[in-house]
């Protein structure tokens, strides 16, 4: 059986990467890093600007409690981060029998994915995904009748912590419809209504939530004790006066090449991140009749909420930090569905290849998953990891 020779490796690998992201965001903590700590600073002591909410619920905790800013963050991300190491390993049980859930689990755009760009660290990626798992994990732990209210509440806590989770929210609103068809109910119309009113004025709000001038410096003013002194002038915090139209044309300014080279790397990225939960959802069917989705593929839903995420990509340049978010949302829908049996998955017998060729399959997983990524910005080739090491070790001998 691959049960015990699979699932030690993996729960190893999780705490290796855990415990990277502790040091790694220890250091952002440190140096008051401009973009991965000081955007959790971000609040609304200024005016209201975008992605102040969970900055301002920390600026709040911290003049009732007295307990200082930077440990308040510092504490609440590696929590964070405890909370989704915790729910990949719960995942270990529903993947280590099959040798194509190996290769999803181990999809260089997963929890792999950090560690081979490691800037992303710190990033507020992590508050979606910890809420995205919990959501996968906890369903039967809450009463039913508190789901919706809580959906809502996070749709607002992520799109107001950081405008781009706007567009992964109907990963949580599928999930949420998954776990409703789960314990026998449909979506009802308030549901849809109430839903669909939120995300326009969220949307509406967030594009007037611009910073000004004055703001940032007020914002500045406020967290002055735990922020660089660059806070003004550079940062995730001066960069709230950057509306969608400066985000828009920027990627034009750069040129032609610019653009060509980031839907080359970025759209072969993706289909490699995707390449075997893709291949695994498009053989399959629903075993329940979700929204009269019956007959559909349930690869098109996927397909789906993918496209629905579009937006951060013509907006932002994180694209392969945008493709970490979308794989990472979509695995937990995978995983959602193993474990309560909403999909009937068909075997796929081109991996029994893999069969008697234990060797042969670490070879792969190797070269698949750690061998090579894609940067999370301004992509002009393909990263490889150990690239740097066998120069250094090459130098050394020569």
């Amino acid at each position: 059986m691959i049960l015990n020779k699979t699932r030690t490796p993996l729960l190893i690998l999780i705490l290796i990467v855990f415990i990277f992201q502790i040091i790694k965001f220890y250091s952002y903590y440190i140096e008051q890093s401009s973009w991965q700590y000081a955007d959790w600073l971000i609040n609304y002591q200024g005016g209201f600007v975008r992605r102040g909410l969970i900055g301002e619920i920390f600026f709040i905790f911290y003049k009732i409690l007295f307990i200082n800013l930077d440990i308040l963050i510092f504490t609440f991300v590696i929590f964070l981060y405890a909370v989704f190491s915790y729910f990949l390993v719960k995942s270990i049980k529903y993947i280590e029998n099959s040798k194509i859930n190996i290769l999803i689990f181990l999809s260089p755009g997963l929890f792999i994915y950090p560690i081979m760009n490691s800037e992303i660290i710190g990033r507020k990626d992590i508050l979606l995904l910890a809420i995205i798992s919990s959501f996968v994990y906890l369903d039967k732990k809450i009463n039913q009748k508190f789901h919706f209210p809580i959906l809502i509440f996070a749709i607002v806590l992520l799109s107001l912590s950081h405008s781009g989770f706007l567009f992964y929210s109907p990963y949580l609103i599928f999930l949420f419809i998954l776990i409703k068809y789960q314990a026998g109910l449909k979506l009802n119309l308030s549901e849809i209504v109430i839903t669909t009113i939120s995300l326009i004025l969220l949307a509406l709000f967030i594009n007037s939530l611009n910073g000004t001038e004055l703001q940032i410096k007020k914002i500045c003013e406020s967290i002055k004790e735990f922020v660089g002194s660059n806070c003004e002038t550079s940062g995730q915090i001066y960069h709230l006066s950057s509306g969608v139209e400066y985000r828009f044309a920027e990627k034009f300014k750069m040129g032609e090449g610019y653009i060509r080279d980031y839907l080359i790397i970025y759209i072969i990225s993706l289909i490699f991140t995707y390449l075997f939960i893709s291949t695994k959802f498009i053989n399959s069917k629903f075993n329940k009749n979700i929204l009269n989705l019956k007959k559909a593929n349930p690869f098109a839903i996927i397909f789906i909420l993918f496209i629905m995420t579009i937006p951060v990509y013509i907006f932002g340049r994180d694209w392969g930090r945008y493709i970490y978010i979308s794989y990472s949302c979509t695995f937990f829908i995978y995983i959602y569905c193993l474990k309560n049996n909403i999909i009937f998955f068909k075997n796929i017998a081109i991996f029994d290849y893999f069969k008697n060729r234990k060797i042969l399959f670490i070879i792969f997983i190797f070269f698949y998953s750690f061998f090579w990524t894609f940067p999370f910005y301004d992509a002009n080739d393909f990263k490889l990891t150990l690239k740097k090491p066998l120069i250094s070790i090459l130098e050394k001998i020569n």
